[in-house]
């Protein structure tokens, strides 16, 4: 199969979720990181307003870090900080994004990106929506040091899926049955 008939495999399968699977599965997998040390000792988190049924990790928000969210801004991603209680607006996909006027946030101040994905494998490679904004994200060198975690439900890991000579892998993956990783990112975030 194509990457785009994956995709909407792995689409159809996540949106046969009940409401409270979605929700019962989500909030395993916010525990599953909230216990991860790489996670725990992440200072600024890059993270994202679930759409699709994507795994909602909106009840992370609450823990005293500062949260990065992207902004589509032509065909790149901006990241800007939000807490709770700070306005949201929805962009053109229809996705909940701090409005322009929130504070930028610069790639050196980030310790962890949680990246939210269609499905992925075991080597590393993630299946998005296919409009290319992550893969454009890790390919600027001032992103590729920092840890980029896939969040993704246990049912999407494949052993293998397609994958074209400009993706990059991930550092790994979370799922509501724990994670594993691909590199030694796990054993010490960078201080800034």
């Amino acid at each position: 199969m194509d990457k785009a008939q994956l995709r909407r495999q792995f689409l159809h399968q996540r949106q046969q979720l009940s409401p409270q699977q979605w929700q019962q599965k989500s909030q395993q997998l916010c525990e599953q990181l909230s216990q991860w040390a790489l996670f725990e000792q992440a200072k600024t988190v890059c993270a994202y307003f679930s759409t699709q049924q994507e795994v909602d990790l909106s009840s992370l928000f609450t823990l005293p870090k500062i949260w990065g969210f992207p902004r589509c801004v032509q065909k790149n991603l901006t990241w800007s900080t939000w807490q709770l209680g700070d306005p949201l607006i929805p962009d053109k996909y229809g996705i909940l994004t701090p409005p322009s006027t929130a504070p930028r946030l610069e790639p050196h101040r980030v310790d962890l990106i949680l990246v939210p994905t269609v499905a992925g494998d075991r080597q590393g490679y993630r299946l998005g929506y296919g409009g290319g904004y992550y893969d454009r994200l890790f390919a600027q060198k001032e992103w590729q040091t920092i840890p980029r975690v896939g969040i993704v439900f246990a049912t999407a890991i494949a052993e293998q899926l397609p994958h074209d000579p400009w993706d990059l892998p991930l550092s790994g993956f979370c799922s509501e049955n724990g994670y594993f990783l691909l590199t030694n990112w796990d054993k010490k975030i960078p201080q800034h």
